[in-house]
């Protein structure tokens, strides 16, 4: 059963800089379909509640401790608002990857399995459907899994900003699978990275939700200790593979059925603000 989550918030403050020099990005506001106002972080917090997660691991960097945390305490203590009652932060002293600030939640997650949420994307399910946390948690749960990624499709001009994977489908929606490359070029992509099934220049990318089994901290201490292909710094990614590597028949994908935004770039945070006008939800 998973009951954890974690959103890591912690790094750079570079995509959407200077704004995001002064403002995490979790904390950029967002309005809802009933005009309510409230951060980024509210809705992904409200997508962890959704999916039934009884105790939440903020990661941050200590920059952002002071407004996050006074947001938090008081939004998490309203029981109208739908948020986890049990939130706690942990800290990322120094931006040291991805995948480092996911290992410095080891000992709050402990011995199970758990969601992870990135900080800055917001998601938006299929009416009549359940949250795409739930989705994710509930494939997790039907299947015998190390891993299960959430993953939507996307086309060849946006491949260069995501992790591209190749999945075979098992059904209900879950893919194995067989090949993963963060930000690939074109060429690369449709060399190795074509599920079938997908129309012709389509692809599955992550969504940035994932559920683990703690194996993944295995890894990403393998990736620490030995360094990472990726530079110095410990990437989430690099821990992935080793995990797909280890167990390839556990390492699995799941097809959101609704769409990730991610609010990272003025592009996107200006497309999730629209979409999420019209459907999104505070309450």
């Amino acid at each position: 059963m998973v009951r954890k989550a974690l959103i890591t918030i912690a790094g750079r403050a570079t995509r959407l800089a200077p704004l995001s020099e002064v403002v995490p990005k979790a904390m950029f506001a967002l309005v809802d379909a009933g005009g309510r106002v409230a951060p980024v972080l509210h809705a992904i917090l409200r997508e962890a509640a959704s999916a039934g997660m009884e105790q939440v691991g903020v990661i941050w960097s200590p920059w952002q401790a002071g407004m996050v945390s006074k947001y938090i305490d008081i939004a998490a203590g309203g029981d109208s608002w739908g948020l986890p009652a049990n939130v706690e932060y942990i800290t990322q002293e120094s931006p040291s990857g991805f995948g480092d600030a996911v290992l410095r939640g080891c000992d709050f997650v402990g011995d199970e399995p758990f969601m992870l949420l990135l900080g800055d994307h917001i998601y938006i399910e299929k009416d009549g459907e359940p949250s795409c946390g739930s989705q994710t948690v509930a494939a997790f749960g039907s299947a015998d899994a190390a891993a299960v990624i959430g993953v939507q499709e996307v086309l060849t001009r946006d491949i260069s900003k995501v992790g591209v994977v190749r999945g075979v489908e098992t059904g209900g929606g879950i893919y194995r699978c067989t090949d993963f490359i963060e930000k690939p070029d074109p060429d690369t992509a449709a060399r190795r990275l074509v599920t079938p099934g997908l129309p012709e220049g389509a692809f599955l990318a992550h969504a940035g939700i994932y559920v683990f089994s703690p194996e993944i901290f295995d890894c990403l201490r393998q990736i620490s200790s030995s360094g990472s292909k990726s530079g110095p710094e410990v990437e989430l990614s690099d821990a992935q593979g080793l995990l797909m590597c280890k167990d390839p028949n556990r390492y699995l994908l799941y097809r959101l059925a609704g769409q990730a935004y991610d609010i990272g770039t003025a592009g996107g945070y200006a497309e999730a603000v629209s979409v999420f006008r019209q459907k999104g939800r505070i309450l």
